[in-house]
């Protein structure tokens, strides 16, 4: 019996051995091409296969490329094939991680190699040896990328222009449009045109669909803008390329050589709003596609293959300067208003009194802080003031205080400076709220003989006062003839320690109000659900209206203001792979992550053709996953 069961053992340990080595963690490279064109980006992807909990790969050493993440996802996969009879077994489970690389520079680049901590132990994946191709010196096509202005204060807007020059056709067709003779459009990628693009800080003064919406040519006649309509929302219900043609106007200018010629010039402009000071790089800009550049033998227009490239300029987001900064700087920038309130007018020294600071305008006010009154001698000196809350949201905010006046006679509560820094003028403005006019008295005072007797020390009727068990009494004119005039050191003590406890569960359950009142993001999630569900109900009567397209963006806000409340996020520009990252940051499930990407895509859409039957089923679908969704963030 031993002899058989020692190659059994020796089989299965040896099976396990080889199943162990099967599955030992690895970092997997891919990428979606071995050649691009300089200004083109390319798909990376690392998958961390058999890992459990992975954190993010690190990649070291890519000064050669711009990397933007695209997000990621879980895997759970088993591929099987059999060739020739044999079977071959592929199991991915794990993350994997997406990637843009945009290189930086032409030639033959490394990729180098990624690098993750798994168990403690460092893993690393292969280097990838990429060819970017320089586009070839040609006089068709010129592109160039702008900003204006830069660089800018955070708020300040400024808009990024690219400029395509493309060179008039031979006569006897130079009156029309080059991009008019085209069977097929060219093609651009433009970085900032993408949402989920945009770096870290800038954000879109109207989104995709509003700025290249009103450029859109439905014949055809234009460029195609990063690939939408064949994979992106304008093409849901048309599988056509989407094409967008601003209005050109015709130049002269030199070619290569310095020779004046005729071009048509077609400008894409984006506005945008800085929220954060650093500098940033937008471009570079690719154009790929053919072009009318010569006539054949029988007066045909021949086509040239292009490719062209904007290379990338730099934008500065500078910090308001130190120089001329007021005290009363708050660290609010834009143009604002100030208004102020104080309640009540009349009051005795030591009673409680509000002020309320509110700051309403154009800006941001994200890095803003209450004013500091102890800087205003008039009131430091005549009022006891206590620390501020704060409320409001966007291009408000609102700042309370409590006080105390601490002498008696005062007529007036001073103006409060408060300073912003003003992006278009450059320079600090100092706003003042109105004086206020008040009545502060003394405060009042009992005397022993007021809480004692009547003034005088008698009574009316001239008899004093006694204190029996059965009651009060009069004709006793021996205070020592009250009761029991003993101290009992022990009731004053416990007395004394009610009021301490008493005082500090008070003081606890005053901060925890103020906290509360003041916590903006929490009031925001306490709310998310019921706003999230009014805005359902408005999607409905809409709807019912036949007001279709405002009923599609009260589904659409209904869930990206859920997730936007829930995360303390802006709402403004959420695009939905933004929801879908921050739902996997956050880790909801897969299949309601992409239930809800899937809605938000939809609602995009629907703007462009969907019919109403559509877009009551998105509003039955987003009602049917707030639930588990909200459950989900909570």
């Amino acid at each position: 019996m031993r002899t058989i069961f020692v190659p059994i053992i020796i089989v299965l340990l040896s099976a396990a051995a080889i199943q162990a080595a099967e599955h030992k963690p690895e970092l997997i490279v891919e990428i979606g091409a071995e050649q691009v064109y300089e200004g083109q980006s390319v798909l990376y992807r690392v998958t961390l296969n058999h890992v459990e909990d992975p954190s993010p790969p690190e990649l070291p050493g890519f000064d050669d490329f711009e990397v933007a993440p695209l997000g990621n996802r879980s895997l759970n996969s088993v591929q099987t094939t059999i060739i020739n009879g044999r079977i071959t077994k592929i199991e991915r489970r794990g993350m994997q991680y997406d990637y843009r690389l945009t290189p930086r520079r032409a030639g033959l680049l490394v990729i180098p190699q990624p690098v993750a901590k798994v168990n403690g132990k460092i893993i690393k994946g292969r280097s990838v040896v990429l060819k970017v191709v320089a586009p070839e010196e040609q006089n068709v096509v010129f592109m160039q990328i702008a900003a204006e202005p830069n660089p800018v204060y955070p708020t300040q807007p400024f808009a990024i222009t690219l400029q395509i020059d493309i060179k008039e056709l031979p006569k006897p067709y130079a009156d029309r449009e080059p991009v008019r003779v085209q069977s097929t459009p060219p093609t651009l990628q433009i970085p900032w045109a993408d949402d989920d693009w945009l770096p870290d800080g800038i954000e879109p003064n109207r989104n995709l669909q509003r700025w290249l919406g009103p450029l859109e040519n439905r014949r055809g006649v234009g460029f195609n803008v990063n690939n939408l309509g064949q994979q992106d929302i304008f093409s849901l219900f048309d599988r056509r390329p989407s094409v967008f043609c601003p209005r050109p106007t015709r130049i002269t200018r030199p070619d290569k050589n310095g020779d004046q010629h005729g071009y048509w010039r077609y400008k894409f402009t984006r506005k945008f709003v800085p929220k954060r000071i650093g500098r940033y790089e937008f471009g570079p800009v690719a154009l790929k596609g053919t072009f009318a550049t010569e006539l054949d033998g029988r007066g045909e227009l021949q086509g040239e293959q292009i490719y062209a490239v904007a290379q990338p300029i730099e934008f500065t987001v500078k910090d308001v300067p130190e120089e001329g900064r007021p005290e009363s700087y708050i660290g609010a920038i834009g143009r604002f208003q100030l208004s102020g309130e104080l309640s009540p007018k009349k009051a005795k020294v030591g009673d409680p009194m509000t002020l309320t600071l509110t700051l309403v305008g154009e800006g941001t006010l994200d890095d803003a802080y209450p004013p500091d009154l102890s800087l205003c001698c008039d009131i430091a000196d005549r009022f006891k003031v206590y620390e501020a809350t704060e409320e409001g949201g966007g291009d408000t905010r609102k700042f309370t205080y409590s006080l105390r006046p601490l002498m008696e006679g005062i007529e007036e509560f001073p103006s409060v400076p408060v300073a912003y820094f003003d992006v278009n003028s450059g320079k600090y403005v100092t706003l003042h709220t109105k004086a206020k006019r008040i009545e502060v008295a003394k405060a009042e005072r009992l005397s022993d003989n007021q809480i004692v007797a009547s003034r005088g020390g008698h009574s009316n009727n001239g008899r004093q006062i006694e204190v029996r068990r059965e009651g009060i009494f009069v004709s006793a004119t021996d205070l020592s003839e009250l009761r029991d005039e003993s101290v009992r050191p022990i009731r004053w003590l416990v007395g004394l320690g009610c009021m301490v406890v008493s005082y500090a569960v008070l003081a606890v359950v005053i901060t925890l109000v103020r906290r509360r009142r003041g916590d903006l993001s929490g009031r925001r999630r306490r709310t998310a659900a019921s706003r999230a569900r009014r805005r359902l109900h408005n999607a409905t009567v809409e709807l019912k209206a036949g007001r279709t397209r405002d009923g599609v963006d009260h589904v659409r806000a209904a869930i990206t203001g859920l997730v936007a409340d829930m995360a303390d996020l802006p709402q403004a520009g959420l695009t939905p792979r933004d929801v879908e990252r921050r739902l996997r940051v956050s880790g909801v499930d897969v299949d309601l992550t992409d239930r809800i990407r899937t809605v938000l895509e939809a609602c995009d859409a629907a703007k462009y053709g969907a019919s109403d039957a559509t877009v009551s089923e998105l509003a039955e679908e987003a009602g049917v996953l707030l639930k588990p969704l909200l459950k989900k963030l909570k």
